[in-house]
């Protein structure tokens, strides 16, 4: 361990070697944390992030009830809308388990709760 010329002993770990362990797992996250949300934007058409930067605008038929347009039958209540890579436009619609469903728009009648009462 002692180097008889008169240098410093060969440290197994020193400051240098760990603040370069460091800084290297460092950007090593960040540029994984980049190359995941530039693969989401690119598949998905979304990063990790836009759930907590981008304003929800909330749609005004949440809250109403939602009934198949061909049989007339309830489904149940719409929760949201979006779009679905395969169904395309949907209703986010919450049945009366408290199951979530998506169910294209083409689909859907939508109907105010006192309609019913009526």
């Amino acid at each position: 361990m002692f180097d008889p010329e008169g240098n410093e002993p060969n440290q197994r770990f020193s400051a240098r070697r760990i603040r370069t362990l460091l800084i290297g797992i460092m950007v090593a996250a960040l540029l994984g944390l980049v190359l995941v949300n530039v693969f989401t934007y690119v598949q998905y058409g979304g990063t990790l992030f836009d759930r907590y930067f981008k304003k929800e605008e909330k749609s005004p038929l949440v809250g109403k009830l939602a009934f198949d347009k061909n049989t007339k039958y309830y489904i149940g209540v719409i929760r949201g809308e979006g779009r679905s890579p395969r169904r395309g436009n949907v209703f986010y619609i919450e049945q009366a388990g408290g199951g979530m469903v998506e169910v294209p728009k083409d689909n859907v009648e939508v109907r105010d709760p006192e309609q019913i009462d009526k």
